[in-house]
């Protein structure tokens, strides 16, 4: 090959890499931008092993963008599949190299100690289904759409939020944390109508913040480890807690309690915006408090 020829090939490739959508920024260093055209809805399933992952939202005219570190290296290209049907967007993602056409998931897990950090459009409705291994999550949903979330954590360290009231309305939340340390904010922004949270071992904060004007149900079910609960204090409160002598239970004092483990709160009956709990806790304490 003639030395003159060699740049030119490499401004060829670089070319079509950013045709693709696809840039490499460095060896493990890696952008990956989707536009949005037609879609109407999309659906991400997420499965992330060893990595720290955030999401939060992007540029409106961009459907999905990620900028990803890895200490791995290889063809990802290969992993990574977006298609629309019916207008309905389905990104794929597999950190194997070995698809064979079978995996249709947003797979993360292979990757050891890689960094993650993906946006999504806010004017569209997107349900996300997550599940994570031994890794860090930071979820950030304020300006979402988010019409469906599942969450799974395992040996994971994961903070959510909802800063803004959520545009779309998830009828069921659903949320595992296994051994793991889970934080979640202004939960009531998320704008729900069923919520199903289960801890296993860990340190588990969820704040009810955020303004409803319906009645909501909450199902909390912990193993072992500390559950603190924080409830607005112009949101009542029933709290069903069955009580028993290896777990502890300390409920903020604006709570009365009107039969054998049955709670309600002074304006229970006087707010539009109500959440009724029903919690199950094992070896460990429970905490609710106002703010």
């Amino acid at each position: 090959m003639q030395r003159h020829a060699f740049p030119y090939i490499l401004v060829a490739l670089a070319l079509s890499l950013v045709t693709l959508g696809f840039i490499v920024l460095s060896s493990h260093t890696f952008h990956k931008e989707i536009a949005l055209t037609t879609e109407k809805e999309l659906k991400a399933t997420i499965e992330a092993g060893f990595a720290k992952l955030t999401i939060a939202k992007g540029k409106s005219s961009v459907l999905f963008e990620s900028n990803v570190s890895s200490e791995e290296n290889y063809d990802i290209n290969k992993c990574i599949d977006y298609d629309v049907r019916d207008r309905v967007g389905y990104l794929n993602l597999c950190t194997s190299e070995d698809r064979n056409g079978m995996n249709k998931s947003f797979h993360f897990s292979d990757f050891d100690a890689g960094t993650w950090n993906t946006y999504f459009a806010g004017g569209i409705p997107i349900s996300f289904d997550i599940e994570l291994g031994l890794g860090k999550g930071d979820f950030d949903f304020t300006g979402l759409a988010v019409k469906d979330l599942s969450l799974s954590a395992g040996a994971s360290s994961v903070s959510l939020r909802f800063d803004k009231p959520n545009t779309s309305e998830i009828e069921d939340l659903t949320i595992e944390a296994g051994l793991s340390k889970f934080e979640a904010k202004n939960l009531l922004n998320a704008n729900f109508n069923h919520m199903t949270f289960e801890g296993g071992v860990g340190s588990y904060r969820l704040d009810f913040g955020g303004s409803i004007e319906k009645e909501v149900d909450v199902n909390i079910e912990v193993g072992l480890g500390s559950l603190t609960i924080t409830i607005p204090d112009n949101i009542g409160a029933k709290v069903i807690y069955q009580k028993n002598i290896i777990s502890h239970f300390d409920i903020d004092n604006d709570f009365s309690e009107q039969t054998e483990d049955n709670y309600l709160s002074t304006n229970y009956y006087s707010t539009a915006g109500k959440i009724n709990f029903r919690i199950e806790a094992g070896l460990g304490s429970v905490k609710i408090k106002r703010r």
